[in-house]
């Protein structure tokens, strides 16, 4: 029950996390674009692409760490 709970709240932290990261990449997207090119640029949907890859890799990355494993 434990570590169903656990990778739960990695694929919740993930979503966020990976929602936030993929706002903050958009907009340096569009800076970078808008200074170099004078031209709006982004890729769209680009912090659900962020959050749906996040909520797979968190899980992934904290059972390869080790840290989601209890030797009871």
């Amino acid at each position: 029950m434990r570590i169903k709970m656990r990778l739960f709240l990695a694929v919740i932290i993930g979503l966020f996390g990976g929602f936030i990261l993929g706002i903050a990449l958009s907009s340096f997207i569009g800076i970078i674009g808008l200074t170099l090119f004078d031209l709006p640029m982004g890729i769209k949907f680009l912090p659900y692409y962020t959050a749906i890859i996040c909520a797979v890799l968190v899980p992934v990355i904290d059972q390869k760490s080790g840290s989601g494993k209890r030797s009871n």
